[in-house]
């Protein structure tokens, strides 16, 4: 009995120990210590007047109301008239907007072209960026001017337009910040780019320039002016238009000139211009006979006979996939006009005549369509699938 009753006088006794200490930190709390003063000291100056919320609080200590009234009363003092206290003012600035405001007004006037800073928004384009250095434009110029027009297309600049015209544009603005700046230079490169456009007599213009002055160039342009002359009067020579057998002479007379310059000027810049010229005139013949086929005796044939002759005769010319698509064009026409004149449901019809014109078409369809990286490719495949189409329609009504 006396083991069991030890723990629970000596659970009754921890339970007096804390009781007890909980009063004696109760009555140290509540006493006020030296402590405090010094505290209350360090309370900030401004306090705010009290609010009619406050006045129902219970009333401060003593100590608390005498510093509250102390320091009032310092305050009063220090605001009174009797004892101005100079204050040094501050310079006035402009008052800056937020960091975030004014990006977003920056970012507001960037929508609006040349508001916000001072450069026009075709500054950052080179397709309407005046040029200021002259090598830049002869350089860039000179890297594609001895390029064979009659075989590869016309070189384009960094904007996509012909180099040749670029050129001229360029120099006019360069000429026009610079006046009198490298004469015989702008006339020079002028007179090449003039060469590429094939405008012959404003070549010879800029080239007269050059020669007839003591820059190293002029013997490169006299030289010039002599093989232009010559194709300046070539090109100049009429066209006879009688009869149409005159003009198809004609025609053939410059053809041949042509030809002689061709042999002339081997491996030179001048053997692809005078290709190109006599290009541009077996194409006029098509043309011709093409338009005047109704008038003309076998004018059918005789437009199939100068579409073999075109394409055989120009078959290393950046154009041959185009004239194969006119030539595909032409049975395309033929067939239809085949169908207007002979209904294909009637007896007249024949369906091998049909079916031979159309299937000449699809096949030079067939061949632009199968080359790869030729800008006439997806037009060949487009006219293919139209002319399947329309074959597979006459077919069904001649039955």
């Amino acid at each position: 009995m006396r083991r069991q009753g030890a723990p629970i006088s000596l659970l009754c006794v921890f339970f007096v120990c804390v009781l007890s200490g909980c009063a004696v930190r109760r009555w140290f709390s509540d006493a006020p210590s030296p402590q405090e003063a010094p505290r209350t000291a360090t309370l900030p100056p401004t306090i705010p007047a009290a609010s009619p919320a406050a006045s129902a609080a219970p009333a401060l200590s003593p100590s608390l109301q005498w510093d509250f009234a102390q320091r009032s009363a310092e305050e009063k003092t220090i605001a009174s008239p009797q004892s101005p206290q100079p204050t040094a003012k501050a310079p006035s600035t402009p008052a800056s907007p937020p960091p975030p405001v004014r990006a977003a007004s920056s970012r507001l006037r960037s929508l609006i072209p040349g508001f916000a800073t001072g450069k026009n928004e075709t500054d950052g384009n080179p397709q309407y960026v005046t040029e200021e250095d002259l090598l830049k434009v002869v350089t860039e110029f000179q890297r594609v001017a001895s390029k064979d027009t009659y075989r590869f297309p016309v070189p384009k600049d960094v904007t996509g337009a012909n180099v040749n015209k670029a050129t001229l544009i360029r120099l006019q603005d360069y000429e026009a910040k610079h006046p009198g700046a490298y004469p015989e230079l702008l006339a020079f490169t002028r007179g090449r780019a003039y060469e590429g456009l094939h405008e012959y007599d404003k070549a010879i213009t800029q080239y007269q320039i050059v020669s007839q002055s003591k820059n190293r160039l002029n013997a490169e342009a006299a030289k010039a002016i002599e093989v232009l002359a010559r194709f300046q009067e070539i090109k100049q020579r009429p066209l006879a238009t009688s009869t149409p057998l005159a003009y198809l002479q004609s025609l053939d007379a410059q053809i041949s000139a042509w030809q002689e310059l061709q042999e002339q000027h081997t491996d030179t810049p001048y053997e692809a211009l005078a290709r190109e010229e006599e290009e541009r005139l077996d194409r006029a013949k098509v043309a011709f006979l093409e338009l005047n086929r109704h008038r003309l005796e076998d004018g059918n044939e005789s437009v199939m006979l100068a579409y073999r002759q075109l394409i055989s005769k120009h078959k290393e010319s950046k154009n041959t996939y185009r004239y194969q698509i006119e030539f595909a064009d032409f049975y395309f026409n033929l067939a239809q006009e085949y169908v207007a004149q002979s209904d294909p449901q009637s007896l007249q019809f024949d369906p091998s005549t049909f079916e031979n014109l159309g299937r000449a078409a699809l096949r030079l369809y067939a061949q632009v369509a199968q080359e790869d990286g030729v800008m006439e490719k997806l037009e060949a495949k487009g006219k293919l699938e139209a002319l399947e189409a329309y074959m597979a329609k006459i077919g069904r009504l001649g039955r």
